[in-house]
């Protein structure tokens, strides 16, 4: 771990549209690519039943609840370039090996359009020792959140708190080796959540290296 890391705290807020049949997009500090107005996804429980582990290095987690309250650690899924995660049942991200920390967040019916869309873009582009937030809100409810993560070493977790009452735990996904980079996503979709949330990334370690809260932008 980098002794000299500080903890970050930054508050993002941001207009979260409200979506009439429609999946409304908001990306704080970049992503790969998202596009507003995209079909609406099928309503569908967050991957509840994905097999809960221990991120490599990393000792396991107490699976402390049932669902999604949490999942405790989820296991880093390790893909090839432009190979389609599955999000649920109609969402797929992808992890691009050019530009910096891009990454695609698509309907699966326009993911291999968007993937090429992407290869012309930069990417991300964040700070070392940093997380982006991506947000797709529907009716003022997240549904999705994605984002990408830049650390020397994979992430122990990251999770995602509404509250402090109820908390989450987001999958890592990165490409093989070591990159320094990888992605992450969240299906809460059936969830009825609000669009106000903190994402807190862990590294290695279990310390805390970046956090970031997500607030709408203020009415008026």
């Amino acid at each position: 771990m980098n002794e000299n890391r500080t903890r970050r705290r930054r508050t993002a807020r941001r207009r979260l549209a409200v979506a009439t049949g429609a999946v409304a997009t908001v990306l704080l500090a970049g992503t790969g690519i998202a596009t507003a107005d995209q079909p609406e996804p099928a309503p569908t429980r967050a991957q509840a039943a994905a097999e809960a582990g221990a991120p490599e290095d990393a000792p396991a987690l107490e699976n402390a609840g049932s669902g999604l309250k949490p999942l405790g650690g989820l296991e880093v899924k390790v893909v090839e370039p432009y190979e389609p995660v599955d999000i649920g049942e109609d969402w797929q991200m992808g992890l691009l090996p050019t530009g910096k920390q891009n990454y695609v967040v698509s309907p699966a019916e326009s993911y291999a359009a968007n993937v090429e869309a992407a290869k012309g873009y930069v990417g991300s582009d964040i700070r070392p020792d940093s997380i982006s937030v991506g947000v797709y809100s529907e009716s003022g409810e997240v549904q999705i959140i994605d984002g990408a993560w830049r650390l020397d070493e994979t992430p122990r977790e990251i999770t995602v708190s509404f509250g402090g009452n109820v908390d989450y735990t987001a999958q890592i996904v990165r490409l093989p080796g070591k990159p320094g980079w990888g992605a992450y996503y969240l299906d809460l979709r059936g969830q009825e959540l609000p669009n106000t949330f903190t994402v807190i990334a862990k590294d290695a370690d279990g310390e805390v290296f970046d956090t970031m809260d997500v607030e709408p932008w203020p009415a008026g």
